[in-house]
């Protein structure tokens, strides 16, 4: 599913960028925080919670200039994690887990167009794929949403670097199985609303 949902995301970017301002930016950041209540197998009780690592993310961001003051944006994210357990299994982990992002959405950005340091803030909505370890586990795509506040600082013409924190919202069902495969039914059982992280991240803008 990954690839034609990548592939959505850079045909849109491509036919918004006609005779306007594209910024490219690949990135590298850390993701911290998200969390899931844990719940017994039989019941609705909670029984302990499930804690995403914190780690290294990835990732680029496609965005084309549409105002002064406007631009949209594609973005995709990757962290590569480790989902474990905490109270009684006190970081006891379980498996390794990726999370995917693809949004499409935008940013207001702060200043006049072409002074060399621009703050910004923006927003974005899209998908998080859930993707865990092993041959036959099941992935999770739920939808999300991003909120970002950052600055570019523009070296040139046509390079810049681009500093940012953004949180990503995941929405979870309030009570589901999740993690899934044929063999050994599902390995986790969660409740709660939304998978909340936040991530610190820096890149290269490539303009033209």
């Amino acid at each position: 599913m990954k690839i034609p949902v990548l592939a959505a995301v850079l045909s849109c970017a491509a036919a918004l960028s006609s005779a306007q301002t594209v910024e490219i930016t690949p990135w590298a950041g850390y993701r911290v925080g998200g969390s899931f209540d844990l719940l017994a197998a039989n019941s609705d009780e909670t029984v302990g919670g499930l804690e995403v690592k914190d780690a290294g993310a990835f990732g680029f961001s496609v965005a084309v200039q549409v105002a002064d003051d406007g631009e949209l944006e594609a973005l995709f994210a990757r962290q590569s994690t480790r989902l474990q357990a905490d109270g009684f299994f006190t970081s006891q982990p379980l498996f390794d887990l990726a999370i995917e992002t693809y949004q499409l959405g935008g940013n207001y950005l702060f200043r006049d167009d072409g002074v060399k340091v621009r703050p910004y803030i923006g927003m974005g909505l899209g998908i998080s794929r859930l993707v865990p370890d092993g041959p036959n586990r099941e992935s999770e795509t739920r939808f999300a949403a991003s909120f970002a506040g950052g600055m570019k600082a523009y070296l040139g013409k046509h390079f810049g670097l681009r500093l940012e924190v953004r949180g990503f919202f995941t929405v979870l069902d309030s009570s589901s199985d999740v993690f899934c495969d044929s063999f050994s039914g599902c390995f986790v059982r969660t409740s709660g609303s939304e998978l909340s992280q936040a991530e610190f991240r820096g890149g290269l803008i490539f303009r033209f």
